[in-house]
């Protein structure tokens, strides 16, 4: 009973005195730490202050010795402090833990235990008595240093998480901003043209309202998603060209050609969606005549290597195409082309690429591409 009281007390006290150890705020490991961009004690920002010091305390600390034994007993102290000090440091740095500090604390009262036998055994008068203060002192050093790392590292990777989370926030809100504001013009045009069509009697009203009605229900619910499957964004976009086709009627010719294989592929949501209706605005409605929209996809790159492998969206009209030509970093035709490079830099960062030139045979090329990878790609 006595024993599972002290324990207790202790756990208590743990999580008083180290928060960082609580599941609620738990340490992340040394690998994530590195992908935190914490770096790792070490170079000039611990070599220089140490070796500094342990000089210092050299040349103030020996004058009084005046026997070789003293002497070589005071340097030992002196070097064997500054390294286990190093070497603690670096190792509760890495993860300052409640079990990484107990033991360097286990550890440093194990080495002043021996070396307050060494100076007993060793020395004696005046000697022993300044070798006994310089022990203490060197004692007190190394274990006050360790106990301060370990709360600046604690704090300091407190302050990273809160950081970090605090970006991750502010990126979502960014992200949920730039989707609800994805081509709302294209409801608005959809809405007036099925109440023109209501008030005139017109047959294609019923289509029409089917058509958005199921466009509607198949791509809200995707918005809400961090990424999405290239199959699920297809039938968005199918959704979206039967809309556009009971508006636009025969006019409208599409081709998809997207292999089974590269459906599975993880992207943010909207953006293959995105291309289509920019092309329908720009390529297909100023047209006289049927238009052909054409989506393409197809995987790049060293299959076997693993590496350098890229998606290649691509979506092709046959209209008037671009006036002059797009840089690839441009801000594109208007909110919805900015928007998209807006979460493709969130998502990719610059891995990832959007441009939007002529095409050989007329028309214009929208291109998206995207990086390969086992998080966003599909099984070989």
């Amino acid at each position: 009973m006595r024993l599972a009281a002290v324990a207790s007390l202790w756990r208590a006290t743990r999580r008083r005195l180290m928060p960082c150890d609580s599941a609620s705020d738990r340490l992340p490991d040394e690998a994530s730490m590195r992908r935190l961009g914490l770096q790792p004690l070490g170079g000039l920002a611990l070599w220089w202050p140490l070796g500094f010091t342990s000089t210092l305390l050299t040349l103030m600390s020996i004058w009084p010795v005046q026997s070789a034994s003293a002497r070589g007993l005071l340097l030992l102290m002196l070097g064997s402090s500054a390294a286990g000090f190093a070497w603690l440091a670096r190792w509760v740095w890495a993860r300052p833990s409640s079990e990484r500090i107990v033991r360097s604390s286990l550890g440093c009262a194990i080495a002043m235990v021996l070396f307050a036998l060494l100076i007993k055994h060793g020395t004696e008068g005046g000697e022993s008595e300044w070798l006994r203060l310089m022990f203490l002192g060197l004692g007190l050093m190394v274990l006050g240093g360790i106990s301060f790392l370990s709360m600046y590292r604690r704090h300091q990777i407190s302050a990273r998480q809160r950081e970090l989370a605090e970006r991750e926030l502010a990126l979502a809100a960014q992200a949920q901003l730039a989707q609800a504001q994805i081509q709302p013009h294209f409801l608005f045009n959809s809405l007036a043209s099925l109440q023109h069509w209501v008030h005139q009697g017109d047959a294609r009203a019923a289509p029409l309202l089917d058509a958005l009605t199921a466009y509607l229900r198949a791509t809200l619910p995707l918005f809400n998603r961090r990424q999405l499957s290239l199959g699920e964004e297809l039938e968005a976009v199918r959704q979206y060209l039967a809309v556009m086709q009971a508006r636009l009627g025969a006019r409208l010719q599409v081709e998809i050609e997207v292999p089974e294989a590269l459906r599975a592929f993880q992207l943010p949501p909207a953006l293959l969606l995105t291309l289509v209706e920019n092309a329908i605005e720009h390529g297909v409605v100023p047209k006289l005549g049927a238009a052909l929209l054409r989506i393409e996809a197809r995987r790049e790159g060293d299959a076997e290597a693993g590496e350098g492998q890229v998606l290649r969206l691509q979506v092709i009209d046959d209209g008037p195409g671009l006036s002059e030509p797009l840089p690839p970093a441009g801000a594109g035709r208007g909110v919805g082309l900015s928007n998209s490079r807006l979460r493709l830099a969130q998502t990719y960062g610059e891995a990832a690429r959007l441009s939007l030139h002529n095409g050989e045979q007329g028309g214009c090329v929208a291109e998206l591409l995207l990086p390969w990878s086992l998080e966003t790609g599909a099984p070989s």
